[in-house]
């Protein structure tokens, strides 16, 4: 009985050592994953989604130029 145990314990430790085998389960839990929470948003663009949006810096430089404008039509 001893040789079967010996034998699960060789097994075991081969599975665990082998990258196939946590690739295999990788797998299984992004699947598992995707079922319970759906789409993660790393594959859905992030937080990017909504780069359409001008940026600060381009708001930052239109207030420059108004404040420009309106400083020279004072004087």
């Amino acid at each position: 009985m001893i040789w079967l145990r010996v034998l699960e314990v060789w097994a075991t430790t081969r599975l665990l050592s082998s990258p196939a085998f946590h690739r295999g389960v990788q797998n299984l839990y992004r699947r598992y994953s995707r079922l319970r929470h759906g789409t993660p948003m790393e594959e859905m663009g992030g937080t990017n989604i909504d780069r359409n949006q001008p940026s600060f810096l381009k708001h930052f430089m239109d207030e420059l130029k108004d404040q420009f404008r309106n400083s020279s039509s004072r004087r």
